[in-house]
């Protein structure tokens, strides 16, 4: 005889869920530099150059002097007169006192001493460009100081955006449990 049997069926719960992500949005404005380059002083310095100009020798060309060289001049001039008088009066004493040579000295002095004329101070020549000019620059001092630059930043936050996420969950299948007795005779479901 055959025995009815108990035939049971299972079918597992389905869980559905949906989600959506979470965003996260940084943005990082820029920060401002705020760079400044401090202007460099320069400093040029140089001393004023030494002009000499002579002129000496042109105004001693075109005869103009000062009150002492032309007090050296005339004591120059006095002093060679004096030497050529000494020597002059000399050769004179030379020859009268030579009463050996034949002639008369005395007459021949008179007649040598007629026509002279004193000698006048030097008279200047053609005037020339005798001015010396000569200019001593001093040198030049140059100075620089560098001051650097500034830099002043301004930092900004980042700007944070959040949206969370979720998930939704829901049961898309429920478990089941089917229980039949099949057999020869009894067909019945529970």
């Amino acid at each position: 005889m055959q025995l009815a049997k108990i035939q049971m069926q299972s079918t597992m719960a389905q869980i559905g869920f949906t989600t959506r992500k979470p965003e996260l949005e940084i943005q990082q404005p820029q920060t401002e530099l705020n760079i400044r380059q401090e202007a460099a002083v320069l400093e040029i310095k140089q001393d004023p150059g030494v002009l000499s100009i002579d002129s000496s020798r042109a105004r001693e060309v075109m005869g103009l002097r000062t009150p002492m060289q032309f007090s050296d001049e005339n004591f120059q001039f006095a002093k060679q007169q004096l030497m050529n008088a000494i020597g002059q009066i000399s050769e004179e004493g030379d020859s009268m006192r030579a009463i050996e040579h034949k002639g008369n000295a005395i007459a021949t002095l008179a007649m040598d001493k007629i026509g002279i004329v004193p000698t006048p101070l030097s008279a200047p020549s053609s005037p020339d460009e005798g001015v010396d000019i000569s200019f001593q620059a001093r040198p030049v001092e140059i100075n620089i100081q560098r001051r650097g630059m500034k830099m002043e930043p301004v930092r900004k936050a980042p700007v944070f955006s959040y949206k969370p996420g979720n998930v939704n969950v829901y049961m898309q299948k429920y478990q089941q449990l089917r229980i039949e007795v099949v057999g020869l005779h009894v067909n019945q479901s529970l």
